[in-house]
């Protein structure tokens, strides 16, 4: 178990102190960071101050130094090791059935071609492997593959409330079971938890599913458990808190309160010295390009602009698509654009820090959104993107991203997968920022600080309750 602590600072004596629990937290730089850090910072004007229960980083982490310096000064950051549970049960299996490697070898047999099995022999291999796996997943991934910092983190916990007194537990997800610990918490210490859901958990549209029945009725156990023990659920778009009041009909309405992510209000000068730096260069004589400035996986799958952007071509339109962030190899994007005869178009870069994503934002031309098949989410990058004000093409279906493009004229629109609605909405892109878009009102709406004020709120009226 590991630490970081930065020196307390002495806060107002009026001010109450919420626990904050969130499995990735600076230096890490997921998706999730920006949201809580912003909560984190801006938290202080209302006069609560936070203690940050978190994970240490891993070999997994995405890591951005940069974003330390954004910890305001005073913050108590208590870091705990994830346990990967199933690799230290294999590790004292192995050492507890270790046999000499003579032994081994004399039991070896000849490897047998995969492709001379007999059907049934493969149909039970495969049976056998997802056997395996559904009973992994029941033994070591409930709810998640984090599931191991818990037992840790909830003793740390309970340590920071004897010593800190809290009036709160916050906790943020995902990973789900980042709800799992707030909830142990809050429950041992009677004290109010307010729930924090960044996604939908056991109602997810798309993106990673529990591999059997068993473990999907044993997550919806859990998620009804936190919602049912909390004092307040928040869901980050009214999409998703209508989705709540709907599948828990039992409990009143009021319990669940949308606040959106927003963007962060101290970006705004970072973003106009970025804007204006770019307006001294000469003026473009380029293509029309689109940024999109994230991941691309599973469903968000960038073939079919890259099919629209050919069709466009056809027709004398040049346009390209700049991916930078992670790109699944599994869309194979390079040969699928080459044999398209458009691999000029289309250029792929691997991620980089938030504040030089932020600057190749006041570079290009417009954005590109991929949310497809889900209503109820909407991705953080739409919120940085009102800064710039530059036409956004969204790729969803009607819902949260779409209403927030209507609304605010940010934009078009098309399906995911509709090659000939996506090419259409890419030839409506103008360079011009003054394009009728509602900016200032969708600036307003999505101001950090207020949403932030909104959840300084809900804790004065939990921690009094």
């Amino acid at each position: 178990m590991s630490e970081i602590s930065h020196s307390i600072v002495p806060v107002n004596s009026n001010s109450h102190l919420a626990m904050i629990v969130a499995f990735n937290f600076p230096p890490c730089a997921s998706a999730g960071v920006h949201r809580t850090l912003r909560f984190t910072r801006l938290l202080r004007e209302r006069e609560w101050n936070s203690v940050i229960l978190t994970a240490t980083p891993n070999a997994d982490s995405q890591i951005d130094s940069k974003l330390l310096q954004l910890v305001p000064t005073g913050i108590d950051v208590q870091q705990v090791d994830l346990i990967r549970i199933e690799e230290v049960v294999k590790n004292r299996l192995r050492k507890a059935y270790r046999r000499p490697m003579t032994q081994a070898k004399s039991q070896t047999t000849r490897p047998c071609d995969a492709s001379s099995k007999a059907p049934s022999r493969r149909i039970v291999s495969s049976t056998i492997s997802r056997l395996r796996k559904q009973i992994t997943e029941l033994c070591f991934a409930i709810p998640d593959n984090r599931i191991g910092w818990r037992k840790n983190a909830v003793a740390r916990g309970l340590a920071i409330v004897e010593q800190q007194q809290p009036a709160v537990i916050y906790a943020t997800a995902p990973p789900f079971s980042t709800l799992m610990v707030g909830h142990d918490i809050a429950r041992r210490a009677n004290l109010p938890l307010v729930l924090d859901f960044r996604d939908p958990w056991t109602r997810v549209p798309w993106g990673p599913r529990n591999k059997s029945w068993l473990a999907n009725r044993w997550v919806a156990r859990l998620e009804s458990r936190c919602v049912h023990a909390a004092a307040a659920v928040i869901l980050n778009t009214e999409e998703l808190r209508l989705d709540f009041v709907h599948s828990y009909p039992s409990i009143p309405s009021e319990k669940f309160v949308a606040i959106p992510n927003g963007f962060d209000p101290e970006l705004r000068s970072r973003v106009d010295s970025h804007l204006q730096t770019f307006e001294t260069l000469p003026p473009p004589q380029h293509a029309f390009r689109l940024l999109h400035p994230g991941s691309l996986y599973r469903n968000r799958d960038p073939r079919p602009i890259v099919d629209a952007i050919a069709l466009l071509k056809k027709q004398g339109i040049t346009i390209i698509l700049e991916q930078v962030g992670y790109c699944d190899p599994t869309f194979e994007l390079e040969k699928y654009a080459a044999d398209r005869n458009v691999a000029e178009q289309i250029e792929i870069k691997p991620p980089i820090p938030h504040d030089a994503m932020l600057r190749r934002m006041a570079e290009v031309d417009g954005f590109l959104l991929l949310q497809p098949e889900t209503a109820l989410q909407v991705p953080g990058k739409l919120y940085e993107m009102l800064l710039y004000q530059k036409p956004i093409l969204a790729l969803c279906v009607p819902g949260a991203v779409s209403r927030i493009i209507q609304t605010f004229s940010l934009g078009t629109i098309a399906e995911a997968d509709d090659v000939q609605g996506i090419s259409t909405a890419l030839s409506s892109l103008d360079r011009s920022t003054t394009n009728g878009g509602k900016w200032g009102e969708a600036q307003d709406q999505f101001d950090g600080r207020k949403l932030t004020h909104q959840l300084a709120d809900l804790f004065d009226r939990v921690s009094r309750r």
